[in-house]
Formats: structure tokens, C-alpha cells, sequence
């Protein structure tokens, strides 16, 4: 029977969970979701169906379900069996912390992508003993946790310059074809240094329109930076303001992904920002949905 994987689709690290289902399931379906409202109408549409009856197990990755629908999956002893949960942001683990979810794993330490490569190694045996897939798993892992910068490991940085260039699908297909248990090394081809040059001219040239799109706003001795722009920008753009120290916090309104976006520039934590928008995250980068509520909030505090 095939493999099931529900992941985000926004970033290297929920596309990394499926590309390593890829190297390690003969047969694998995927969904990709743009967030936590959006893997629940999926998911709840799913169960409802009972599509789960078709698949030996099903994994969740980089996301977690409401509690609705984690009730759900818990009461229903045929799917809880097959599902597994592997994320890794501090707000899912607050908000499942009441009840025993036996079927979910939320561990700081790490991305979605890495815990997911330790979950297969440990209880599928399915990781080979290949250096190219290791080394892709850690710079993911480099890349989420944005400790890429710290030890300036630009090869993990430029996997999100590669996926703004090749777009989702292309993304997964590119890495699937190229992390093909047989290589010695990760390292990126002449072609792939090509592409990574062309992106970076082109989102040098929307940053510069962007930056001057950015509305300041003192609120509470916290500067907030706030913009409307694609979504592939919102790192990209919170980079550049920690560099001209422009603000304390970026919110970054994405209509392209439904999606409002909390950055840290300084060292205000944001999480509790996004709780307020009933959104999660981590501390330096949380986001919740964009909704008419959210905008409307948004608005009225930040743009009025």
C-alpha cells in the first residue's frame, strides 16, 4: 500500500519531508498546504472520505492539525494507527501538550525534515548510509533554523533561492532526481550556480521596490515594520531590515499564500504576537492566517 504525506508547502523543510518519503517509500502521495486552516479542510476532507483506508501510514510534517481535528484522528483507532505527526515549532507543542496524542512527535530540536530522516531511521530502517542525503537533511536543517547565517553556510541558503526559482513542483522533482543515493557530496552544478545568480538578481530587484513599500509604526516602544508583498520575500525582506536595523518586527502580509507573517529584527519575541491573530510559531518567526478578521486587525492597530 502507498505512503501518505500531508506537509507545508511554503519552505525547503516541508518540501524536504516529501523528498525523503520520495528516496524511501516505493510509492508515496503527497498533499501540500499552505497552512494549519488549510492541512484541517484537506485532512477533514480526507478522513471524511476515508481515503486514509487506502494508505499503509500516513505521515503529517512541518504542520499540525487543529485539536479538532487531532481529536478526531484520535478517535478513530483504524486511522490514529496509521498516522504520525513530526513537527517541530513550540506552539503545536503548547497546544497538544492537554491530552495524550500518542500518534504526534513535536521535538524543538531540529526541522520537520531532519526529525522526519531520525523517525525513519529509527523505525523504518529505511535511511541509507548515504552522505549526499545527509548532508541535504542538514542544511535544511541549517536553513529552518536559520542557523545558516551564524556559520554562513550559504549552500543552506541558497536551497530557498532554489526553490523561488524552480517553484514548488519543480523543486521537489529537481532534489528527488538529485539526492540519488549514489553521489559522494552535495554540491550544487554549474547549471544549479546559474539559476541561484539569476534569482538573486531578479529578488534583488523587488527587494529594492519592496523596501520602499515598508510603513514604520511605533507602537509600545516596539518599531513594526509592515508591508504587503509575495510571499518568497518575507525572509529575504526581514534579512535585509536586520542589516539597516529598520525596525524591531516585520509583518509581512502575503496575499499570494493567505498567510501574515511575524519576523523578529531585533530581539522581540514574536510568537505571542501571532497567538494574538490565533497563530503559532517560534519566537524570531511565527505567522498565522490571513483571514478578513486578521487584515481587519491588522489594519486597525498597525495602518490606521
Amino acid at each position: 500500500m502507498p505512503i501518505k504525506i500531508f506537509s507545508h508547502q511554503a519552505d525547503p523543510d516541508g518540501l524536504g519531508c516529501i523528498i525523503l518519503g520520495k528516496k524511501c517509500f516505493d510509492e508515496v502521495d503527497y498533499t501540500l498546504c499552505k497552512n494549519v486552516p488549510d492541512l484541517d479542510y484537506k485532512l477533514d476532507k480526507f478522513i471524511t472520505n476515508e481515503e486514509y483506508l487506502n494508505y499503509e501510514k500516513i505521515f503529517i510534517t512541518d504542520l499540525c492539525p487543529s485539536i479538532d481535528l487531532l481529536d478526531k484522528i484520535l478517535n478513530n483507532e483504524k486511522l490514529s494507527s496509521k498516522v504520525t505527526v513530526i513537527d517541530h515549532h513550540i506552539s503545536n507543542l503548547e497546544k497538544t501538550k492537554e491530552k495524550d496524542y500518542s500518534f504526534v512527535n513535536i521535538n524543538l530540536d531540529g526541522c520537520a525534515t531532519s526529525l522526519f530522516y531520525d523517525y525513519l531511521k529509527k523505525h523504518w530502517a529505511l535511511i541509507l548510509p548515504d552522505k549526499t542525503l545527509k548532508e541535504f537533511v542538514e542544511l535544511t536543517k541549517l536553513h529552518d533554523t536559520w542557523k545558516w547565517k551564524e556559520v554562513n553556510n550559504l549552500d543552506a541558503y541558497h536551497l530557498e533561492t532554489l526553490l523561488h526559482k524552480l517553484g514548488t513542483i519543480g523543486y521537489l522533482n529537481h532534489f528527488v532526481d538529485k539526492l540519488d543515493f549514489v553521489s559522494r557530496h552535495f554540491k550544487y552544478t554549474d547549471e544549479e550556480e546559474k539559476w541561484i545568480k539569476e534569482q538573486l538578481e531578479e529578488e534583488q530587484k523587488y527587494l529594492d521596490n519592496l523596501l520602499k513599500r515598508v510603513i514604520y509604526k511605533k507602537m509600545d516602544k516596539i518599531n513594526y515594520g509592515i508591508v504587503y508583498g509575495l510571499y518568497n520575500y518575507r525572509n529575504i525582506l526581514s534579512d535585509k531590515l536586520r542589516e539597516n536595523k529598520s525596525c524591531d518586527v516585520l509583518i509581512f502580509i502575503a496575499v499570494d499564500n493567505e498567510t501574515i507573517s511575524f519576523r523578529s529584527i531585533s530581539d522581540i519575541e514574536v510568537k505571542s504576537i501571532a497567538h494574538d491573530f490565533n497563530g503559532g510559531g517560534h519566537d524570531k518567526a511565527a505567522s498565522c492566517s490571513l483571514n478578513h478578521e486578521n487584515e481587519r486587525k491588522i489594519i486597525e492597530k498597525f495602518l490606521s
